[in-house]
């Protein structure tokens, strides 16, 4: 695929793995993202205890997300989808490890730790990924994922502060987490051990067009808008006279209506103006602008790439300043996003055809 020109081809169609590996693989790629609606939780909390300053708060987001995004990428890339089972076991451990790092740290060292936290959690969400990719209904499998990954998320931000941040601080929670990765380490070797071959553009080009190109970029300024405003919730509730116990709330709040927009995603599949605004048919877009299917494999690199981003740009306008600017920032990024994902879906109106199993 060379452009915009080949828009429109069928898709073709790939080998899924089966269900119960499927499920093991997403349930990994949960695990990898839990950290991503727990941000505000934790770095705020980071905060407080005088173990970050508010300015090293977006940049510790950008570092973790942008190391996750960069390592999912290459595992995407480079990565041979042979003997996974043992590489994602050892990135679960050295991910658990790396949370317990973190208790340890303050500064620069939080900020380090959280990177290598981040490299690992890529090649974690590299498995979830690669399954969703080679799903016969890819919209619905990612808006499964999306459902339970938010889901989990909400539990998590809502259970943390109140049972056990309360009582043994930020470190309580990261000890928690690092658990939840040595559960999910054992959990990877009951996943797939491999992964059948993608198929190959015709000509043998090995570039991606203009348009699924365009795809993720429409993604990654989806995400830094999002993010942007995300993880300077706490500073931003303080402004609006919130108390933190308040600002938690109002996080488990939106992780709760994404968990609703998740499961409306995943029962419409592909009706509708949902398409345009969830992360679950940004999947199906990506899809049927490169039926290859290797554009739907760095979804996950855009994804986290633009989330390292926004908070990166956002303590750029922010610095020691008004956290307000944030707002700003994000409206620029939303309409950039939304203009592009309307152009793009416009080209590509061809149905998805079903690969040779089900994960959904």
């Amino acid at each position: 695929m060379s452009g915009l020109e080949t828009v429109g081809d069928p898709p073709l169609a790939v080998t899924s793995p089966p269900r119960h590996e499927a499920a093991v693989s997403q349930g990994i790629g949960v695990v990898a993202l839990l950290i991503a609606g727990l941000q505000p939780v934790i770095l705020g909390a980071l905060e407080r205890e005088g173990r970050l300053s508010t300015a090293e708060i977006g940049l510790t987001a950008t570092v973790e997300l942008m190391a996750l995004g960069v390592a999912c990428g290459l595992a995407a890339a480079f990565l041979k989808p042979t003997h996974i089972r043992l590489k994602i076991a050892l990135a679960c451990l050295a991910h658990a490890g790396a949370m317990l790092a973190t208790t340890l740290a303050s500064g620069a060292e939080v900020i380090l730790a959280r990177g290598v936290a981040g490299a690992c959690a890529g090649v974690m969400l590299w498995l979830a990924i690669g399954v969703i990719a080679r799903s016969s209904r890819p919209e619905r499998a990612s808006g499964v994922f999306v459902t339970v990954q938010t889901f989990a998320q909400l539990v998590l931000a809502a259970a943390l502060p109140a049972l056990v941040m309360g009582r043994w601080g930020v470190n309580g929670a990261l000890v928690s987490l690092a658990v939840i990765s040595l559960l999910a380490a054992g959990a990877a070797l009951a996943g797939p051990d491999r992964f059948s071959v993608l198929p190959k553009p015709e000509g043998g080009g090995g570039k991606l067009g203009a348009a699924p190109l365009g795809g993720l970029l429409a993604v990654f300024l989806y995400m830094a808008f999002i993010v942007a405003l995300w993880v300077y919730l706490e500073p931003l509730a303080a402004q609006a006279g919130l108390s933190p116990r308040e600002a938690g709330l109002a996080v488990a709040l939106a992780l709760g209506l994404q968990v609703l927009g998740g499961a409306a995603a995943t029962l419409v599949g592909d009706r509708g103006f949902l398409w345009l605004f969830a992360l679950p048919f940004q999947t199906l877009l990506l899809i049927r602008l490169d039926p290859t299917r290797r554009a739907a494999m760095q979804l996950g690199a855009a994804q986290l790439l633009g989330s390292s981003a926004g908070p990166l740009a956002a303590s750029l306008v922010v610095g020691d300043g008004e956290v307000g600017r944030a707002l700003a920032l994000s409206a620029v990024c939303l309409t950039a996003a939304l203009a592009l994902i309307s152009l793009l879906a416009s080209r590509a109106r061809t149905p998805v055809a079903s690969g040779a199993d089900s994960t959904g």
